[in-house]
């Protein structure tokens, strides 16, 4: 059911998503992060935005701080997720692997390593704080237009 709280958390996580995306870019070779990876991560966003953080909506600020935090996580692992999933699949046009068993695993070993490397304090407090600017405005319009 769409209610403020969760078009306003679809929203400001949009923004968000669209922030920690920029962020993203130095982190790949070269500067040169792949063509999908603002529009996914915006796409991600959305989804937490919406489902995440917008459903546990209109319970208080307090509360709003782990709901930003819940969405932040969330977001912040599909998106290694969906860079991990793109790496194996161009590891497996190489024809890397020996069967596919071994490519899906591969896929967490990479979700690892490249977690490793956004290992930055910036990229941290980012995450963290963004996630929980976005419940807070969620939690703002869910309290204000119920």
């Amino acid at each position: 059911m769409p209610t403020a709280g969760r078009l306003a958390g679809a929203i400001a996580y949009a923004l968000y998503g669209w922030y920690i995306a920029s962020l993203l870019i130095p982190f790949f070779p070269e500067g040169v992060a792949p063509g999908y990876l603002i529009p996914a991560t915006i796409t991600i966003a959305v989804v937490c935005g919406w489902k995440i953080v917008g459903a546990r909506a209109n319970r208080g600020y307090y509360a709003a701080i782990g709901h930003g935090l819940t969405g932040a996580f969330a977001l912040s692992f599909w998106v290694i997720f969906l860079v991990s999933f793109q790496r194996m699949i161009r590891k497996s046009l190489r024809r890397l692997y020996d069967g596919p068993m071994e490519g899906v695993v591969d896929i967490f070993a990479q979700m690892l390593e490249f977690g490793q490397e956004l290992l930055d304090v910036n990229l941290i407090v980012s995450v963290a704080v963004g996630g929980v600017i976005g419940a807070w405005v969620a939690e703002y319009y869910a309290k204000r237009y119920p």
